[in-house]
């Protein structure tokens, strides 16, 4: 993902270039010196994970007993929830996102297209598929079906059980785009896919028929840059409501039985969307961070503070929305308002992925250290 980050930049500093003729270079804010600190993150452990970056989107998996993480260079591990090594494996490839937990197995997926699945108990290779070109989301599953996205456009569909092809489905998608897909999502029995055309599409996932395929956005702009409007990051559901979001282009409601809008507004992000207390949280693409009522798409309230940190996606923690930086911290937001109520300096290098569960936030950081704190 530090690709996508540098793109992110690129591309900003391309268009206010030709928009000014300027080589003006913004720079991120400064963290305010004081804050109004009502919580607190404590650290209970931290370990070595990896020593090599992947190139797609890395999940930190975790459920009651354990965490599960895995190395670019084919090595997945099991920690206990007390930072305790329980199993390491080999798989003997370039693996380039991950990790998919679900009915008891772990999902990834490699470099050159082919998806594993693992045994959570043992980290033995229950089957291995090869699909049509590189994955840089990490697969997801209904207990069925797994459900994976190529970068060129491309969703194949194979068994949980025995990894055998059930179908497959095509997007048509620009020769520009971000370097990443979002990843797929089931919801009230349909699975559904946001491609790097902007478009959101809706999937029968036994028989793989498409029930819709909507555009989210449709570019006006006459170059290439300006057209890329790829759905990026996860999108989330409520109430029968998908909330889907796309660079360069909107954040939009849709009813998910008709694809009908429900409402629009106009945005720019690539990372994932949080649902909490009738809001939609988005991180922008110049990492501000924004708060969408789900009802009608007002916009509730804004905070400016981290312009340009490279923030990780944001995630729910109790009454917060927390998420990472480029400089190693911990930030937590209250989600009625957006005002900073708990900040850590959690690591020396950047925080490229985070998740939460109960009181506890587990980060990991760009040279592969994983750790866990609780709320205090």
């Amino acid at each position: 993902m530090q690709f996508k980050n540098l793109l992110y930049l690129v591309l900003f500093m391309v268009l206010i270039a030709c928009e000014t003729g300027a080589e003006e270079v913004e720079k991120p804010n400064e963290l305010k010196k004081q804050i109004n600190e009502k919580f607190s993150f404590d650290r209970r452990w931290s370990v070595n994970a990896f020593k090599s970056l992947p190139l797609g989107k890395i999940n930190i998996a975790s459920d009651q007993d354990s965490v599960f993480i895995f190395d670019s260079r084919g090595e997945i591990k099991a920690f206990s929830n007390n930072g305790k090594r329980i199993w390491s494996k080999e798989v003997n490839v370039d693996i380039s996102t991950g990790i998919t937990l679900g009915f008891n197995k772990l999902l990834l997926s490699s470099s050159n297209g082919e998806v594993f699945c693992l045994s959570k108990d043992s980290g033995e290779t229950i089957w291995r598929y090869s699909t049509s070109g590189e994955v840089l989301s990490p697969p997801a599953t209904n207990g069925d079906i797994v459900a994976i996205q190529n970068i060129d456009g491309r969703v194949t569909a194979v068994d949980l059980e025995t990894g055998e092809f059930r179908w497959d489905y095509r997007s048509v998608i620009p020769n520009l785009t971000l370097r990443g897909t979002s990843e797929p999502s089931f919801y009230q029995g349909f699975l559904y896919i946001g491609f790097a055309n902007g478009n959101l599409a809706k999937i029968e996932p036994r028989s793989g028929v498409t029930q819709w395929e909507i555009p989210i956005t449709t570019s006006k702009e006459t170059s290439e840059i300006g057209r890329i409007i790829d759905i990026d990051g996860n999108f989330v559901f409520s109430s029968g409501i998908a909330f889907v979001a796309t660079f360069q282009g909107d954040i939009a409601a849709l009813d998910t039985r008709s694809g009908r809008f429900i409402w629009k507004e106009k945005t720019s992000t690539a990372n994932d969307l949080l649902s909490s207390r009738g809001k939609i949280i988005l991180i922008d693409e110049k990492d501000q961070v924004l708060a969408y009522s789900q009802n009608s798409g007002k916009l509730e309230w804004f905070n400016k503070d981290f312009f340009l940190r490279e923030l990780t996606s944001p995630n729910k923690l109790k009454s917060l929305v927390v998420y990472g930086d480029f400089q190693g911290f911990l930030h937590a937001l209250d989600i009625s308002q957006g005002e900073q109520v708990a900040r850590k300096k959690v690591s020396r290098s950047k925080i490229i992925s985070i998740s939460t569960k109960d009181e506890n936030v587990l980060t990991l950081d760009s040279k592969g250290k994983l750790s866990l704190f609780t709320l205090q």
